[in-house]
């Protein structure tokens, strides 16, 4: 795979930025002859700890308003509904039940497609990609709010309990195998989310959008000729734009070292290397495009714990997919299919 060489300050998904610079980057402008044909639609709601935002074009030359403004809602409802299914703060969803009980017997479809994908994704990656870290990250915020670090005997004990094999699925049954085994799908569901918003979207007739669940997802164009941009900032300073990507159809989904840290020099994070059972040393961030936003969220996750090569020939599985890998020293490496805005 070919692959172009940039040395950049590293990127996130301006998802964060104020609304005033991101509306500069993605709104369509505003010259009289887009402002006759369509016109922006907007629902904003909250899920997975943070703020959702679905937008489309709706009027003349786009489905009606109303239509549109139903279907964004109805959208929205089932962002929602997935978050509370996968929810690891909400007591009474399905994942926090199935980590209490060690099994669920009438799993939701949204969650057995995360738990499938994610045994698909372990197997790929050789259990780079493991949903049952969760023990390692409940260990690392316990000793951030006594602040320090876990004793290495302690991450060892809690690496112990690291096994994508001890989920079993039967039927809409799901099983845990190992005693104390817990999961966590935030390395899925935002990503997982945007597929059912484009769905839903495309179901009800919206040729124009722009989704945003935390990952990125769009339809069609801002305006003839137009894609929607998304701009892309640097880590360490939230308001500062680098660069923008023109959105291409596929799902954008980043993942990396700065969304959640336990020490301030973003040594040790979320993000955790089942052999080791610490955050991988290397990378930053990544940022992976592919036609699934589940499989966006999910390899840009794996890429950061695997090797560039290893983490290139993971692409390799999904048609189409595209990545950009950003290492400690701001190294930026990226395959020729990401989209830069011009």
């Amino acid at each position: 795979m070919r692959r172009r060489v940039f040395v950049a300050t590293p990127l996130l998904l301006s998802a964060t930025l104020s609304s005033d610079c991101w509306d500069r980057l993605w709104r369509p402008s505003v010259d009289a002859s887009e402002q006759s044909d369509s016109q922006l639609v907007r629902v904003a709601g909250t899920a997975f700890g943070t703020s959702v935002t679905l937008t489309a074009l709706a009027g003349e030359q786009a489905a009606p308003v109303r239509e549109v403004r139903a279907a964004l809602h109805a959208a929205m409802q089932e962002v929602q509904q997935v978050d509370a299914l996968l929810s690891l703060f909400r007591p009474d969803s399905q994942l926090s039940i199935l980590n209490r009980n060690g099994r669920l017997d009438e799993a939701h479809p949204h969650l057995l497609r995360n738990l499938e994908f994610a045994r698909t994704l372990s197997d790929l990656t050789a259990g780079a990609f493991d949903i049952t870290v969760q023990p390692l990250w409940e260990l690392f915020a316990q000793a951030k709010r006594s602040g320090g670090l876990p004793e290495a005997s302690a991450i060892a004990s809690a690496r112990e309990l690291v096994d994508f094999r001890a989920v079993r699925i039967e039927g809409s049954r799901v099983l845990l195998d190992r005693p104390d085994t817990k999961l966590t799908l935030n390395s899925l569901a935002q990503g997982y989310a945007v597929d059912v918003v484009l769905q839903i979207l495309q179901r009800a007739g919206v040729g124009a959008a722009l989704i945003d669940t935390g990952e990125i997802g769009n339809l069609g164009l801002r305006a003839p000729a137009r894609p929607w941009t998304v701009g892309v900032q640097h880590p360490r300073e939230p308001q500062s734009l680098l660069a923008a990507i023109a959105m291409d159809g596929r799902v954008l989904s980043t993942s990396g070292d700065y969304a959640t840290h336990f020490t301030p020099d973003f040594r040790y994070h979320h993000i955790f290397d089942p052999a080791t059972g610490v955050s991988p040393p290397v990378l930053s961030s990544t940022i992976a495009l592919a036609a699934s936003g589940l499989v966006a969220d999910g390899i840009s996750t794996a890429m950061m714990v695997m090797d560039r090569k290893a983490g290139a020939a993971l692409l390799g599985n999904f048609p189409g997919a595209d990545a950009l890998w950003i290492d400690k020293q701001l190294r930026l490496d990226a395959t020729a299919g990401v989209p830069f805005a011009t």
